[in-house]
């Protein structure tokens, strides 16, 4: 019995030819000689070109070696180097997300260098045996497919399992968000760290290198997913500068100048999005930075029982004349402000995401990363009660704030064993406040069964509310911190996975 328990813990820890699904990639291979036979001891570097990023191992006593969680991008060049054979090299390695690249190198007694077919996102995909079924989504196709409100998490319906953020039939509360291998999702919520919300992004997408959408998932340094994981990994700086500016608009021009019925608009109707990012070297092959800002405004008409025609009076239940009663007596008896109550209003949201990266390779041996991703989202009147008019008194306000603070580092300790080790703060704060123009003793207060006598001689009755909105005192904050650590041990003939994830996580909430 202890044999078959010791057994069925090495099956899920380790495994002899899959690798894990991380955030990084991995680089693997077979070093021979010229009549095929493995060479032990043989001193293998790898250097991603674009950053200086470098690490080394040796091969084993079967002459394979293994790099776990190099850093995304390239192109790496792989060298070998062994007394008494010349030295080896293969270049042209880009690696993206999960990429595991199998390079095997046969010595020969004189130098040579080879050139290997570049492999990247945009062509062959360098892949392995993986622990389960993953749809990866590239930079180039999140550039390339038109997304409303950029978002890139809308993306996810690629995978053919997911839809509109539930993976394979689950709920979406049951997909685990992450980014950068941690942690995204709200706690009061169950969703992305926006979704209570419905903010249009939780991070920009001009800052997200790649994601992945894992619907089958076997691999132990996943979890907390009932359906599948939405992973994405965010870009990073090299020795080359690089930035972009953008800029989104559907102006008010651009729409037509009538509202559904034919009706001449007064308010302003458009969406704006612009922003920029920046990366680059701050110590050549040392130190690098990427930052990124990304705002976006929201313009719409807010409607309120716009009674315009007899039709207006069939669909919204009443006349502007039975309005007009109604709030004379809520501001004789209840003190209702004396500025328009319905009709059309000027509605307008304002969301900033705000990124920063720097990656330090301390040594050959460490390299630091420390990211740090910010939103903020303001949406004057965007709640709205669930009673038939509701007016403007009854809107709320909703504001959201988020911030995801992570550390990780990357640790060659020998030729066999990496580690790494990440620790995240991350922050949600989500509060709902009344209406400035509410009087401070009015609360929520719901008139049934109001009747209008129409212009055409019917009748009809709705409800009618004013006061504050049910959720107008809700406020969510939580801080949650996250210490992840994974160990990875190379043996010659089995690759082990041990870590763990721990998670605190302090909710205080103010329900209505």
């Amino acid at each position: 019995m202890i044999k078959r328990l010791l057994l069925f813990i090495l099956m899920l820890v380790s495994s002899a030819e899959l690798f894990a699904q991380t955030t990084q990639a991995s680089i693997s291979g077979i070093v021979t000689d010229e009549q095929n036979k493995p060479i032990p001891g043989v001193a293998i570097t790898v250097r991603n070109e674009s950053t200086g990023f470098t690490t080394k191992t040796g091969t084993n006593a079967q002459g394979s070696f293994t790099f776990k969680e190099l850093p995304l991008g390239g192109p790496y060049t792989i060298k070998a180097a062994f007394i008494g054979f010349g030295e080896q090299t293969r270049s042209g390695y880009n690696l993206n997300l999960g990429d595991i690249a199998q390079v095997n190198i046969k010595m020969t007694e004189g130098s040579q260098t080879l050139l290997a077919v570049e492999i990247n996102g945009n062509g062959l995909k360098n892949k392995s045996k993986q622990f389960g079924a993953s749809t990866e989504v590239s930079s180039k196709t999140m550039n390339q497919l038109p997304i409303n409100g950029r978002n890139f998490s809308s993306l996810t319906d690629l995978s053919p399992l997911s839809n509109g953020g539930g993976i394979s039939g689950q709920l979406g509360s049951s997909t685990n968000f992450t980014i950068d291998g941690m942690n995204a999702k709200n706690p009061t919520s169950a969703g992305s760290t926006t979704s209570r919300s419905g903010a249009p992004y939780s991070i920009s997408i001009e800052t997200v290198r790649e994601f992945k959408v894992v619907t089958n998932q076997y691999d132990v340094t996943l979890g907390r997913a009932g359906g599948g994981t939405i992973s994405a990994v965010t870009k990073a700086g090299t020795n080359q500068i690089t930035g972009s500016a953008f800029g989104y608009t559907r102006a008010d021009w651009l729409s037509n100048p009538n509202d559904i019925r034919g009706i001449k608009r007064q308010n302003d109707f458009s969406t704006s999005q612009y922003g920029f990012t920046l990366g680059g070297p701050i110590i050549k092959d040392k130190l690098h930075y990427f930052v990124g800002w990304d705002h976006q405004r929201d313009a719409r008409p807010l409607i309120i029982a716009d009674i315009q025609s007899p039709a207006d009076e069939a669909r919204f239940n009443t006349t502007n004349a039975t309005l007009a009663d109604f709030l004379t007596i809520a501001r004789q008896k209840y003190g209702v402000s004396n500025t328009d109550q319905y009709g059309s209003f000027d509605k307008k949201r304002g969301s900033d995401a705000a990124f920063a990266r720097l990656d330090w390779q301390i040594n050959d041996k460490n390299l630091l990363t420390i990211r740090n991703n910010y939103t903020n989202d303001r949406n004057p009147l965007g709640l709205a009660d669930n009673t038939a008019i509701n007016f403007f008194e009854s809107y709320g306000n909703d504001k959201n704030v988020d911030n995801s603070l992570l550390a990780t580092l990357r640790t060659t300790v020998n030729s066999k064993v990496t580690n790494e080790l990440k620790l995240q703060h991350l922050y949600t704060y989500q509060a709902s406040t009344q209406n400035s123009e509410l009087p401070a003793a009015l609360p929520r207060a719901i008139v049934r069964n109001v009747v209008s006598n129409f212009t055409n001689g019917g009748t009809g009755s709705t409800a009618m509310q004013i006061g504050g909105h049910r959720f107008g005192q809700e406020t969510f904050t939580n801080n949650v911190l996250q210490l992840v650590n994974n160990f990875y041990y190379n043996t010659d003939k089995i690759k082990y996975t041990f870590g763990f994830d721990a998670m605190y996580t302090n909710a205080l909430s103010l329900y209505g």
